[in-house]
This record gives C-alpha cells, sequence and structure tokens, in this order.
C-alpha cells in the first residue's frame, strides 16, 4: 500500500456530539411526554456519529479508496478515471459528510483542505485531508507513473 490515512472527524462529533448532549438535557428536564421522541433522536444522532467519525483515504495499486468510520460508504476510483489533482481549500458554508458541490462530490469529516481529482468525465470528487498536499503528491506520482 502506498497511503493509508484515518482523519478523526473532530467537526462532525463536536457538532453531533453537542446535539447529543443537549437532548440529554432535554431528556433529563421533560417530566413526561415525548421521551421516546428525544430517545429516538440520542440513538439516530449517535449512529450518525459513530458512522461519520472518521475518513479513511488508501491509495494501493491501480485505485484511491475511502470509507467513512468503519468502511461505511466505500468508494473506489481507479487512476485511469483521473485526468489531474490539486489541493483545494472550499468555503465553511459548503458542510461535512458527504456533499454534491457545483462541480462534483465532497467527502470530508473535519477542516476546509481537500484533494481535488478531476475525472476525465468533466467532474470532480474532492477528499477531505489534514494532509491533503501529501496525498495530492502520492495520486500525483500514481498519476504520471501509470501514464508511462
Amino acid at each position: 500500500m502506498l497511503y493509508r490515512h484515518s482523519q478523526f472527524g473532530t467537526t462532525i462529533v463536536t457538532i453531533l456530539g453537542s446535539s447529543i448532549l443537549l437532548l440529554i438535557g432535554l431528556l433529563i428536564s421533560q417530566p413526561t411526554g415525548a421521551k421516546e421522541s428525544i430517545w429516538l433522536a440520542i440513538l439516530l444522532l449517535s449512529m450518525v456519529t459513530f458512522l461519520f467519525s472518521t475518513l479513511t483515504i488508501e491509495v494501493k495499486g491501480n485505485h484511491i479508496s475511502w470509507f467513512f468510520g468503519p468502511r461505511f460508504w466505500r468508494k473506489t476510483l481507479n487512476f485511469n478515471e483521473v485526468r489531474s489533482v490539486k489541493v483545494i481549500r472550499y468555503p465553511w458554508y459548503v458542510g461535512f459528510g458527504i456533499r454534491l458541490t457545483s462541480t462534483g462530490w465532497l467527502y470530508t469529516v473535519s477542516g476546509l483542505s481537500a484533494v481535488e481529482l478531476l475525472l476525465k468525465d468533466g467532474t470532480t470528487v474532492s477528499l477531505g485531508s489534514n494532509e491533503a498536499e501529501e496525498l495530492a503528491a502520492v495520486v500525483e506520482n500514481k498519476l504520471t507513473t501509470s501514464s508511462l
């Protein structure tokens, strides 16, 4: 394997964890009534927090793969589909998780840096990373060596 890195989703875990704590506080202060709905919301937010707590990116062989948490939403791209790579910064309001942007898909859990893969069909896939420069260099190396 040429590259493997897991980024902890500080932003996602902080936002969802705070929401869970708020709901627990609401649950404690709620004398009767809608406790079942609050428990359901806590359960769902806990599951989403677990599933999106990390983003792992792997480069091996002729492909790049990425997945959230415990191999949730695994995706793979073959390098023969990629035209170019560059490091980008996206605005905070784009959000975190899986997002469809104006140019293509963004997968991220924290931070504002990403590696943008321009595909041969003209779309892009952007992978959020706190090691964006290193990941871009590995991908660029794979693109130049695979085109020889």
